[in-house]
């Protein structure tokens, strides 16, 4: 029996071939090394049994490839590439499979998850910083640190980032706007070390990132949620139709999957957004949202 790291298998009839996305965490100098091993594993099983087409999309410290297969050639195409990784060649994937429900039927009795038989090690400590730089009359200010969504879940993090961050008309690129102050203030995620994380981008046309980052801060502290539905369930609706666009074809499906649950966001929730987002109540994404702006309370000396 293979193991994987995490496997998430979605029954979808919409084409007659199977999608395969698996994701890998890994720096971008890595990815020829991944393409190389998966390529000489998929060899392994004879012509009948290669991809018919596979593309790789490489992340902020991340991975994907995604491989569309023949039905009888999902399971012995995966077991070798997973093998392979298994001798040391590769690090541990994420699986994820849309297809027919034989054929993830068949595909999941080869499998066990890494979790089920090892405890999962814990992440390193990412500490908060904060660097700045100066070009043709901007600056730049990026503030960097730990993910919230593994602590206040995932469900909870996307929506806090969609209510606070989730562009023109959100609630802080209004305070900024607001507050008088000529920025642009970006929320995004990726992974340093392994270690999902959350990285805050300013630009602004005069020295004063610094106190964009304050006026993030003190909004953020001082928003209920619950004191603002129409907010929250605008939030939601964005949510939810950002996830539901990965269901526009079995293969972004499967992307998708393998991308989230990769990155530390968490492949349920494109598994099933509804369910994920309608279940959130506004203390958790207050709580989210209070996790998302701790890296810039840390680096401000706020903590």
């Amino acid at each position: 029996m293979i193991t994987t790291r995490r496997y998430l298998g979605q029954v979808d009839r919409r084409s007659r071939f199977t999608t395969v996305s698996m994701g890998w965490r890994t720096a971008s100098d890595g990815v020829p090394r991944l393409r190389a091993a998966v390529t000489l594993a998929g060899e392994q099983g004879g012509p009948a049994k290669q991809p018919v087409a596979m593309t790789w999309a490489p992340g902020d410290g991340a991975v994907v490839m995604t491989a569309t297969l023949p039905e009888t050639a999902v399971r012995s195409w995966t077991e070798n590439v997973i093998a392979t990784e298994q001798l040391g060649v590769l690090d541990d994937p994420v699986l994820a499979v849309v297809g027919s429900a034989g054929v993830l039927d068949d595909l999941e009795g080869s499998l066990s998850e890494r979790e089920a038989r090892v405890p999962p090690s814990p992440h390193p400590t990412v500490r908060s910083t904060m660097t700045q730089t100066t070009a043709q009359g901007f600056e730049q200010t990026f503030v960097t640190g730990r993910d919230p969504a593994e602590d206040v879940g995932f469900a909870a993090t996307f929506l806090a980032i969609c209510l606070v961050a989730g562009g023109p008309g959100t609630l802080l690129p209004d305070a900024i706007e607001k507050s008088g102050h000529r920025a642009i203030l970006q929320a995004g995620r990726g992974l340093q070390g392994s270690t999902p994380t959350v990285t805050w981008h300013i630009m602004t046309s005069r020295p004063n990132g610094s106190a964009v980052l304050e006026t993030a801060l003190s909004t953020v502290a001082g928003y209920s949620v619950a004191e603002h539905p129409e907010a929250v369930e605008q939030a939601r609706e964005f949510a939810r139709t950002n996830l539901n666009r990965a269901w526009q074809s079995p293969i972004e499906l499967a992307r998708s999957l393998a991308h989230y649950e990769v990155m530390g966001w968490g492949g349920e929730l494109v598994r099933h957004p509804d369910a994920a987002l309608d279940h959130v109540d506004s203390a958790a994404i207050e709580k989210a949202a209070e996790g998302l702006v701790r890296p810039i309370k840390e680096v401000l000396g706020r903590s």
